[in-house]
């Protein structure tokens, strides 16, 4: 069975699950830890230098970096509808490009708030730790929010990188213009890479991705949640209708 290395809160990983799930490629999740988990990863990839990020999928094919390469490697593996319609596959690789722009100005948004949230620094320590002794070790929490912010050069420029997000969203807002999907009537990867960019607005409910309460609070951009409250609706519609797990 393949393994997928991730973080089960990142927007990145959600979209590889997506795709993997909807083929129905069996996998395990292997729980990434930001900082500490990063020499294993490279030795498990065997990546010793340059970059790395996750998610990363291994299977019999070696190690599959990146959430468009996965799904793509679960669309040639598993069953189930097409994500990557040939006739759309360019306008499909623009949504994703466009969408991923779009998440990492939400990334600066997101860290930058973790930063100042002891709580949600307590909630993003690793599962084995026990709840009492959580709050002391947020030091180790602001270590990885401080390595996260370097390894992926985020801006300081918050209201910049929310202008940003905004303007991804509009281009989504007016591409599907009431509809159901944005290409073809129906579900592709792109409506799934769009659809993710909004979890930095108002993330899913716990049945898809659970957070804990200082986190989500960190995930939520409230100058933004009215603003796109019917594209919220429609990732929300898009989730229920899906996405299966």
């Amino acid at each position: 069975m393949a393994t997928l290395i991730a973080m089960h809160y990142s927007p990145w990983t959600e979209k590889a699950r997506w795709a993997l799930d909807h083929h129905r490629v069996p996998y395990r999740v292997e729980a990434h830890v930001p900082m500490l988990g990063e020499p294993l990863l490279r030795l498990r990839t065997g990546r010793l230098t340059g970059p790395v990020t996750i998610p990363v999928l291994l299977d019999g094919d070696g190690a599959i970096y990146d959430s468009f390469a996965i799904a793509r490697h679960a669309e040639r593996n598993g069953s189930g509808a097409p994500l990557f319609p040939t006739a759309h596959l360019a306008e499909i690789t623009r949504w994703n490009d466009r969408a991923d722009e779009g998440l990492v100005a939400a990334r600066s948004l997101v860290v930058a708030r973790i930063a100042a949230s002891r709580e949600a620094q307590a909630e993003s320590l690793p599962g084995f730790i026990p709840e009492s002794i959580r709050p002391a070790l947020t030091g180790m929490a602001q270590l990885g929010v401080r390595y996260l912010a370097a390894k992926y050069s985020l801006t300081r420029d918050l209201a910049r990188a929310e202008a940003r997000l905004a303007g991804a969203l509009d281009e989504l807002r007016a591409a599907l213009d009431g509809g159901a999907y944005l290409l073809d009537g129906d579900l592709t990867y792109a409506d799934i890479a769009a659809a993710v960019m909004l979890q930095a607005v108002r993330p899913v409910r716990d049945a898809f991705i659970r957070l804990g309460p200082a986190t989500r609070a960190c995930w939520t951009t409230p100058a933004l949640e009215q603003r796109y409250a019917d594209l919220i609706e429609w990732r929300d519609q898009l989730y229920d209708k899906h996405r299966r797990g």
